[in-house]
This record gives structure tokens, C-alpha cells and sequence, in this order.
């Protein structure tokens, strides 16, 4: 099976009569990862030495784990995608007051978004959501990054230059490629709390020191970030 993409889909049928669908990248990792999207096919990465066999096997074993975080990140897209009466920044719900206007554009602040605009097109006006969301996310981001690198550079550990980009990831939270210095995170960060976000940008960082996601890593992310588990374990 090939999705539309050109990626090639495999299945794992369970004994159950249900199925996981999953896409095999090769990369020269140490540990075998798995991320699953809203679309249900669960994403592996994996060393060239680990079987096909192995890697099903183990899709199998954790079927309810990967099938059930389909099910709840698609029944949050359709909320997501449904919900014009609010927006959800930082683990808060601000409610949506439409103010008709030419001005078109969507304000938030502390206490609530407001969308001047003439239309009443609910796709239109999501997107103006959207952009005021993501305009405030992206000053929260840059406050973030700072943080972040002050931090290190106390502990002695400076950061190479890093460039941060914001966009829409179906299945990381964010990415860092070491060898371009750039950094990734995930647009849908801003659903959650500035904690969860925080840790987000502690763990892409502590990969310009560990490349992998080894025990070296983890200790020195837990070394610079004592909380990490804490407020990272909402994105599990």
C-alpha cells in the first residue's frame, strides 16, 4: 500500500480483526521510535539492522497504545476543526467575540479573542483564529529560546546558533537539525502550557549535544531540565 504522499503504508492485521498501518523510515539510530498521527498510521524510525519481523512484532504487542492515540488525536482535530465559540492558548480557553467589521483580523489578549471581519464564512474565520494564535505563540517562542540559551550558557553548555522555526507537525512536537542549526517546534504547542511548551525546546536543544535519544541523552536534558518529565508528560 502507498499512500498519496509516495510513502510506502504496511499493515499489521491483529488476531482481533483490527489493523495498525505503519510507514518504515531508516535512520542510524539507536532506539526504535514510533510517533502516531491523526491520520492513524503510526511513524518508525529504525536502524537498518533491526528486522521488519522485530518491528511488527513489537506494533503488535502495543496495538491498544498506538490504535487509542489515533483515536483521541483525531477526536481532538474534529473539536479543533468544530469549535468557533473558543481558543485554546497555554492550557487556557479564551472565548471568541466576532465583532463585525472591515478591519479583518483576530485580536487575543488577556481576557478574550476578537475577530473583526464582515464574513460569515466559518472556514474563513477560523484562519483568522489561527493567525491570531499563532502570532502570539511566536513572541511567546522567541522569549522561550532566550530562556532556554541563557540557561544553558550559566550551566556551561553554550548553544551553537540555532534558527527556530514555527509550523504544523502531524507527528513530533519539534525536530532539531544539529548539523543546519535549526530547531522546529510544533505549531499545536500552543494549545498547551508555557511549561509543556518549555520542555519541548529543552529536549530539541539537548540534541546538539546527543543526536539520539540514548540514556546520555536524558541524563544531560534532565540535567539541565530537572522538570522535564513533569511537564512533558502531557504530550505522551
Amino acid at each position: 500500500m502507498t499512500s498519496a504522499a509516495g510513502i510506502d503504508v504496511k499493515t499489521v492485521n491483529l488476531p482481533d480483526g483490527r489493523s495498525v498501518s505503519y510507514t518504515l523510515t531508516r535512520k542510524p539510530v539507536k532506539n526504535i521510535n514510533f510517533r502516531v498521527s491523526e491520520n492513524g498510521i503510526v511513524s518508525v524510525s529504525a536502524n537498518s539492522r533491526v528486522s521488519v519481523k522485530f518491528i511488527e512484532e513489537l506494533i503488535e504487542k502495543r496495538a491498544d497504545f498506538f490504535l487509542n492515540a489515533a483515536e483521541r488525536l483525531k477526536n481532538r482535530a474534529e473539536l479543533f476543526e468544530a469549535n468557533l465559540n473558543s481558543v485554546r492558548y497555554l492550557g487556557r480557553d479564551y472565548p471568541v467575540r466576532i465583532i463585525e467589521n472591515s478591519r479583518e483580523i483576530a485580536v487575543l489578549d488577556e481576557s478574550e479573542c476578537r475577530v473583526f471581519t464582515k464574513s460569515k464564512d466559518k472556514k474563513y474565520i477560523k484562519s483568522l483564529l489561527e493567525n491570531a494564535v499563532l502570532t502570539r505563540f511566536k513572541a511567546l517562542c522567541e522569549e522561550l529560546d532566550r530562556e532556554v540559551r541563557n540557561t544553558l550558557c550559566e550551566k556551561g553548555f553554550p548553544p551553537p546558533p540555532a534558527k527556530i522555526t514555527i509550523k504544523d507537525m502531524k507527528s513530533r512536537w519539534g525536530s532539531c537539525s544539529y548539523y543546519k542549526g535549526r530547531i522546529s517546534i510544533n505549531s499545536r504547542l500552543a494549545a498547551y502550557p508555557k511549561e509543556t511548551v518549555l520542555s519541548v525546546f529543552y529536549h530539541e536543544y539537548a540534541h546538539f549535544r546527543c543526536h539520539d535519544h540514548s540514556k546520555a541523552f536524558y541524563d544531560f536534558l534532565l540535567m539541565i531540565y530537572p522538570e522535564y518529565y513533569e511537564h512533558n508528560r502531557t504530550l505522551k
